[in-house]
């Protein structure tokens, strides 16, 4: 079993912040209400508590992200947990892994026509690549330069 955590841009690590500041600020906003607010209304008690629990489980969500995102090859299958959210490719679906160089992503194409960008540290694609291709060797490798053929 091989793990590849996902590489981030700066920018996801900042917006996925931003949801985790403003997910955790709502739901002590909420919780204050609740225990300070006008709770004779049975409304407000419920909102608050709704939008307590809906807070805490985007904060939770996106820390998932932050902590969880990686991908995990074994049993001739490709894992992608993207925090707690969780798919699988068959590695036998994949047809062939291309590194376009001048942009540097590394992408996997699959039988039924469909791709994937892998985000992971561009130090690690060697180790992706082989560890694909020691479960399926009829995966074919490539590397081009973006926009020549």
């Amino acid at each position: 079993m091989k793990k590849f955590s996902f590489k981030y841009s700066p920018i996801v690590w900042v917006l996925i912040s931003l949801v985790i500041v403003s997910c955790a600020l709502g739901f002590i906003w909420n919780v204050f209400n609740l225990t300070k607010g006008n709770l004779s209304n049975t409304f407000n008690v419920v909102a608050y508590s709704f939008l307590c629990v809906i807070t805490l489980i985007l904060t939770v969500f996106a820390i998932g992200l932050l902590v969880y995102g990686k991908y995990v090859i074994k049993k001739g299958y490709l894992y992608t947990y993207f925090g707690f959210v969780r798919s699988k490719i068959d590695i036998k679906d994949v047809v062939c892994i291309t590194l376009f160089k001048k942009s540097n992503k590394l992408v996997i194409y699959l039988k039924d026509q469909c791709y994937s960008i892998i985000v992971i540290s561009p130090d690690s694609y060697d180790d992706f690549v082989v560890s694909l291709r020691a479960q399926n060797k009829e995966i074919f490798y490539d590397a081009k330069i973006d926009g020549e053929d």
